[in-house]
């Protein structure tokens, strides 16, 4: 008779503390949010992946998803640029630009324009359109695509300034499924042209 006593005080009890608001200590816990790739990311399973997401880690200046688009061997190389960069002795901004450069300005490119999103911005557009294939093995491959990169300037007044060129990209499957930049050449849409390898020497040093 006491144990079906007892059992009722309890089941009161019970009644009364969800009632009362307080927290259930018998709800299943929610699960905490899956760790994920922040931003717009695929798994770079095919040359052309890895091209969407340097697009979108660009636009969205999220530098973690732009240094997985780079393998540890990557160069970069803007022949055109470099020649005319010769002529008025600064070489030196293309000069042993490894992945350790490039990860580097562009960190300093994602930063300073997150900094200041009132007074500058930019936008990458990779014609998908315009790419083509060179050579290509089971485990490399070459891409050549068409580029704007429009940089806006709000302050102190408005304008527009439009990189444009052809970028050619050499790819090689670094892993099961996971492909990624080894070398990057720039080249203005016309001779001595603003392009991508000038906007981010402005930023190098």
């Amino acid at each position: 008779m006491l144990k079906g006593r007892n059992l009722q005080i309890f089941s009161v009890l019970f009644i009364l503390i969800i009632l009362s608001g307080c927290k259930n200590p018998f709800k299943t816990r929610k699960s905490p949010p899956p760790k994920g790739q922040v931003g717009t990311w695929s798994t770079p399973s095919k040359p052309e992946i890895v091209l969407e997401n340097l697009m979108h880690s660009y636009n969205e200046k999220i530098i973690e998803n732009f240094n997985l688009c780079l393998s540890d061997t990557f160069v970069f190389s803007a022949p055109e640029d470099s020649i005319e960069a010769a002529n008025i002795n600064q070489d030196y901004l293309f000069a042993d630009w490894n992945q350790n450069t490039e990860k580097r300005v562009t960190a300093n490119i994602f930063n300073i324009f997150k900094q200041y999103p009132d007074s500058i911005d930019f936008s990458l557009y990779l014609n998908f359109e315009t790419i083509s294939k060179g050579e290509q093995t089971d485990s490399t491959e070459v891409l050549f695509i068409d580029y704007k990169l429009s940089i806006w300037r709000f302050k102190p007044k408005q304008d527009t300034i439009e990189a444009t060129g052809t970028s050619t990209f050499h790819l090689k499957e670094t892993g099961l499924n996971w492909w990624s930049i080894y070398f990057w050449e720039d080249r203005p849409k016309s001779p001595g042209g603003y392009n991508w390898a000038n906007f981010k020497a402005e930023y190098r040093y």
